[in-house]
């Protein structure tokens, strides 16, 4: 099968024939009909200290191919979304609702530690070990994964509006509506106005916000804002010297000179949401006295605090309902072998998905 593979960190993608594992007992092998390329995928190696030679791709939707003898919940031909953060269902986080922070969550800290889900690789080059980003590398043709990570979606859902739900989409949406909790008729900003913050412009617009900001240094990325409904856009610039009294800042970007703008722009009691992933090692500076005197809050939040396996019903209905118009987001489609052009158009800014097509 044809997969997308980054032999060093950073580098560009190479089209390879790799070879993937037979299933175990609990494990489903998915055709991938479509994947999209998140800025997470860009920053895995070089940031957060993802192992190559690996296939990276964590927003992805496909058709069940195989699937192991004790597989139930799934079978062959049947359409799914791939999760990224597969629940156990069984820690304190996944039983009180809280999936997307489960407990036995992997990430790349696990393979920087080399623990032994992370060293298990079931994907290899001409006999080479291939690392499966964040165990689900979807930038292939197909890919293997634990039953839990994969949740059936209706027929009706195109796959490359599905592959947008398993990450953009819940957590720029989610930044709004489940962390921020934006509420009717009140000023929201957004910083950052790439796939995350187009949503959680989205779900902004859904809870009712008055007052709505796009904030991006790119001019493309503002023209978007407005048409997903910012009632204004500001540059950082513009932003920092005008932007007061706010009730509620959405920063997607995470970087501490933005955290910081944030905090400067929403009023006493206001709140930011910090749905951006920030760099491991930065730190944010603030005042203490400031965070008791104004009663300002600040959150993070991971995956928008959506679980899917709870909210995608919640995610659908507002797309069919037209209120999520997703395929807006989705600037084109290109083949797998097209990667590094869609990466760069991607960190130019002049595109804002394009959706890689795997058949």
């Amino acid at each position: 099968m044809r997969a997308a593979v980054m032999w060093e960190a950073g580098g560009p993608f190479d089209i390879c024939d790799a070879e993937l594992a037979d299933p175990q007992p609990h494990e489903v092998v998915v055709r991938v009909r479509a994947a999209g390329v998140c800025a997470s995928d860009l920053s895995l190696t070089t940031v957060f200290g993802q192992p190559t030679p690996v296939v990276l791709g964590h927003e992805g939707a496909g058709v069940v191919e195989e699937v192991g003898s004790d597989v139930s919940t799934v079978k062959p031909g049947d359409h799914v979304l791939v999760l990224w953060v597969p629940p156990c269902g069984t820690c304190l986080p996944c039983r009180r609702g809280d999936e997307y922070l489960c407990a036995r969550r992997t990430s790349t800290a696990d393979a920087r530690a080399g623990r032994k889900h992370t060293a298990t690789n079931r994907l290899s080059v001409d006999g080479k070990p291939v690392h499966q980003g964040m165990n689900t590398a979807t930038f292939a043709e197909r890919t293997l994964l634990p039953e839990r990570a994969v949740l059936p979606i209706p027929a009706d859902v195109p796959f490359t509006v599905a592959a947008l739900l398993g990450c953009s989409v819940p957590t720029g949406v989610g930044a709004a509506l489940r962390s921020a909790r934006v509420t009717p008729g009140q000023s929201v900003a957004v910083i950052g106005c790439g796939a995350v913050g187009l949503n959680a412009i989205l779900g902004s617009v859904v809870a009712g916000a008055a007052r709505l900001i796009g904030v991006d240094p790119v001019e493309q990325r503002r023209r978007a804002a407005l048409s997903f409904g910012a009632t204004e856009t500001m540059t950082p610039e513009e932003f920092a010297e005008h932007a007061r009294d706010l009730d509620v800042v959405i920063d997607a970007v995470g970087q501490p000179s933005t955290v910081l703008a944030g905090w400067r722009a929403v009023r006493r009691g206001g709140s930011i949401t910090v749905v951006g992933a920030g760099h491991p090692n930065d730190t944010v500076p603030i005042p203490a006295y400031e965070l008791f005197h104004d009663d300002k809050r600040i959150t993070g939040s991971f995956h928008g605090g959506i679980s899917l396996r709870r909210d995608l019903d919640l995610l659908i209905g507002l797309w069919r309902a037209g209120r999520l118009p997703v395929e807006k987001l989705i600037s084109g489609t290109a083949d797998l072998a097209a990667i590094n052009d869609v990466v760069a158009a991607q960190r130019a800014g002049t595109v804002i998905r394009t959706m890689l097509t795997l058949g």
